[in-house]
């Protein structure tokens, strides 16, 4: 599964388009039958496009949902590129305009609040309609009828749909009655407005109806920003407000076009684009513009509104790069321009090697920004979850339930029939006294995935009662000095694990920092865009490779040294102060001879975790007991996929009841 950058953006976003996908693809023209789902589909109204088309063309060619998800990424890129010429062409046919645009836009990677045109989801696509209907409202003949089409697919692509929609005609409005003294279009304006009101309140009647599973009031409230709105008092809620817009103003991807290095070449930009009479963009900066400021107090991710904004400001800045190019390197044309402008040639001259040479920065640092990018985290499969193998083990038992314990349950909906495999079943539908009652019946899927942050992870840990030892398999071992390690087990306490080795106890623990790391194979999909492949080379001014350190996460390394005097077939540590918790890996390393003998609780092999190390307690052997399904449910490993684990019960509450 492809993970997203962590922040706004949920982390399971990619399942969650890959399971939409999937829903369509196995139910081509949303048609549930007489079929009971595993699980309700999640699709929203205003999301719907982007699942709908991706699922019918995965049924048409026969091919996943994953496959197809991974497709979008080629499409999406192709689709942008189509959107981007239309719109230079139209906006400056000059190729210096042309070139100087698609240039800069080929390098606008956005960042992990926004995703700039690297990763091609719904509010990509929203983002591709939005240039589209620019082109369609200010530069065709037929601006009403095409609008409507784009404004109808931008209400069913994302949940700025309805923003965007706005921003669009309202700018048309403006441009039509203030600069164009055209009167007629604010009736088709308003008509259209009517119809986005129109969408709305649909889209609330089938919720209510329970015809769709999701409300776009549910898309405002995940926007919406609650301390605002709960502030009483009309002062207080001005002062938050204010804060609100201070702290939006305040951040680098604003004050670096409004109030730094590149505002010259905003100004410059906005500047050339009101002299050359290109109303239609200063309007649309405007709005979008106002729009943030007035998002900021309201919204959960104003950044989400500063998306569209850099956009457009990214044109413009183009626009004044491609007057000052062509004034520099041109025909007299422009030269004459600067004549009439009463500005003398010198300091036009000034003026204009001014903003190419900061036009250079902003161009480097948007191929820099683009190239260093970390893509470990955006484009990386770092859920490492070998789903053909718990497929087929669902087909070899074809009369036991699989309860899932995930908090990103899109993930195995989005493969082949999940979504009416009577097999798969949810917490919610199920019940651990009705479990106990037959115990045999159920395989329970837990997760704990090695390079996600730690509240993120998943709940599948080993459990260590009061009193209870961890036995290791060091059959074999010879006499000798040996180093036993605790790697990312994330206990939070060592000093109360003794290690015995023979009649030799051994306390002495020693703690520092070990960073997680990502594998340097399986790390990318199996189709990935050229425009994604990393290279590990020096950046130019940069000391360090584009792609930065690897590390997922830092986390920490116990250490105790200690001796085998005579050959002996385990070692114990012993736990005595409390239950503990643990995953990670437990490795013995020879200090003699070198090499070592690994215990992985999250990738290892299943025989090596059920038969080379296990739990005592008193005086009685136990395979290794797992927690992560319900509280005080206890399990023991079937299958290890992983960062996703089948279990079978053990026992409710410990001792075994």
């Amino acid at each position: 599964m492809w993970y997203e950058h962590p922040g706004p953006v949920g982390l399971d976003d990619a399942g969650w388009y890959m399971s939409n996908i999937e829903y369509f693809r196995e139910f081509p023209f949303i048609t549930r039958g007489s079929t009971e789902l595993t699980s309700p589909p999640i699709y929203n109204i205003n999301k719907i496009s982007h699942p709908l088309l991706f699922g019918w063309l995965a049924f048409v060619f026969g091919t996943s949902a994953e496959t197809m998800y991974h497709i979008n990424f080629y499409v999406g890129i192709v689709l942008m590129g189509f959107v981007l010429v239309a719109l230079f062409r139209r906006i400056d046919a000059s190729p210096w305009f042309v070139l100087s645009a698609f240039v800069l836009f080929a390098f606008y990677e956005g960042k992990g609040s926004y995703h700039g045109f690297s990763w091609v989801v719904p509010s990509f696509y929203a983002i591709a309609l939005f240039l589209s209907g620019i082109v369609v409202f200010f530069f065709s003949q037929r601006p009403i009828l095409y609008g409507f089409l784009v404004i109808l697919l931008l209400l069913l692509t994302h949940s700025t749909g309805i923003y965007l929609a706005s921003i669009l005609l309202l700018s048309y409005m403006l441009n039509e009655s203030v600069c164009n003294r055209n009167g007629k279009p604010l009736i088709a304006g308003f008509i259209l407005s009517g119809i986005v009101v129109s969408f709305f309140l649909i889209g609330e009647y089938l919720y209510f109806k329970k015809m769709i599973p999701a409300s776009i009031t549910l898309s405002f409230q995940s926007y919406h920003k609650g301390g605002f709105a709960f502030v009483e008092g009309w002062g207080d809620r001005f002062i938050v407000a204010m804060q609100a817009i201070y702290k939006t103003v305040n951040m680098y991807d604003f004050n670096k076009y409004f109030y730094g290095l590149y505002t010259p070449l905003v100004g410059y930009g906005l500047f050339e684009l009101i002299r050359k009479r290109k109303y239609p963009i200063v309007w649309l900066f405007v709005l979008l513009f106002a729009g943030l400021i007035i998002a900021s107090p309201l919204a959960r991710f104003p950044m989400r509104f500063f998306y569209p904004l850099e956009v457009v400001t990214w044109i413009m800045i183009a626009y004044g790069i491609s007057v000052n190019l062509k004034r520099l390197f041109g025909n007299s044309m422009e030269e004459l321009d600067s004549v009439k402008s009463g500005c003398p040639k010198l300091t036009q001259r000034v003026i204009d090697i001014g903003i190419i040479v900061i036009a250079v920065l902003f161009l480097y640092n948007a191929i820099h920004q683009k190239s260093d990018h970390i893509t470990y985290v955006k484009y990386s499969n770092v859920r490492f979850f070998d789903k053909e193998r718990l497929i087929e083990i669902m087909e070899q038992n074809p009369d036991k339930r699989f309860v899932v314990f995930t908090k990103m349950r899109d993930v195995y909906l989005s493969y082949d029939g999940m979504w009416q495999n009577p097999q798969l079943l949810f917490p919610e539908k199920s019940d651990p006294e009705t479990i106990a009652q037959s115990p045999s019946d159920y395989i329970f899927i837990a997760e704990n995935h090695r390079y996600l942050d730690e509240n993120k992870r998943g709940e599948a840990q080993v459990f260590v009662p009061d009193s209870a030892s961890i036995w290791l398999s060091v059959e074999g071992l010879k006499p000798g000095r040996y180093r036993l390690e605790m790697i990312d087990t994330g206990l939070s306490r060592i000093d109360d694990i003794q290690l015995f080795s023979g009649e030799s106890v051994f306390s002495s623990w020693q703690v520092d920092d070990y960073p997680v790391r990502f594998p340097d194979e399986g790390m990318t999909p199996p189709v990935l865009p050229p425009w994604y492949w990393q290279h590990d080379k020096p950046w130019l001014l940069k000391k360090r490779p584009i792609r930065r350190d690897n590390v997922a996460r830092m986390a920490k390394r116990h250490s105790c040294e200690f001796r085998i005097e005579r050959p002996l077939e385990i070692i114990t540590l012993l736990n005595y102060d409390g239950d503990l918790s643990l995953n990670g890996i437990i490795r013995i390393v020879d200090l003699d001879r070198g090499g070592s003998r690994v215990f992985d609780l999250y990738w290892g092999d299943e025989r090596v975790l059920k038969n080379d190390l296990g739990m005592i307690y008193e005086g009685k052997r136990y395979p290794l007991l797992w927690s992560g399904a319900y509280p005080g449910m206890l399990m023991t490993l079937e299958k290890n996929f992983r960062d996703v684990k089948a279990f079978s019960f053990h026992s409710l509450g410990w001792p075994v009841q």
